[in-house]
């Protein structure tokens, strides 16, 4: 009993060996020319050494990738900039709250509710808001200058002169 058990695994192992992970119908990796020759001759050549597969390199310009808002929350920011058209900062600062309670890691709200804050005067929220939303904004320079700016200005109304002009210039840095 225990050989037929052993002899079926054996066959099942074999015939699971004459499988391949690997698509033979795929094209096959680009060969770029070194020296002479072109990737014509790719068999005379390859056994020459004249050709060489060079190693993926990942492209060396950073992709921006947006952060997306889910519908509840692009809801809520139009309201949101419809209430602070209107002047009615608490109901614009209550909808930007839920949305960030949506979306807790999104840097744009996190700029909107700084920039709420400052319509009315409160900058020492807006300086903490504002380096939340940098934290977060990773490869946005745009909104990070734009956080900057607001820092700068918060800090100049409260006095804090240098700390203002350090914060202007991150902000042309990062710009």
């Amino acid at each position: 009993m225990p050989l037929k058990r052993l002899s079926i695994a054996a066959l099942g192992l074999l015939l699971g060996a004459c499988g391949s992970p690997y698509r033979l119908d795929a094209p096959p990796a680009p060969v770029e020319s070194v020296g002479g020759g072109s990737p014509a001759d790719t068999g005379a050549a390859a056994a020459g050494g004249g050709l060489e597969v060079r190693p993926y390199r990942p492209p060396t310009q950073v992709v921006r990738v947006r952060p997306s808002a889910s519908p509840a929350v692009r809801k809520l920011l139009r309201k949101a900039a419809a209430q602070r058209r209107a002047g009615d900062y608490a109901a614009a600062q209550a909808s930007i709250e839920r949305a960030l309670r949506i979306e807790p890691r999104n840097p744009r709200l996190w700029n909107r509710l700084a920039h709420l804050y400052a319509d009315q005067g409160q900058y020492a929220r807006v300086e903490s808001f504002a380096a939340k939303s940098n934290a977060l904004a990773g490869g946005d320079p745009i909104l990070q200058a734009d956080n900057w700016q607001l820092i700068a200005t918060a800090r100049e109304t409260l006095g804090d002169r240098r700390g203002a002009e350090q914060a202007r210039r991150r902000a042309r840095i990062i710009q």
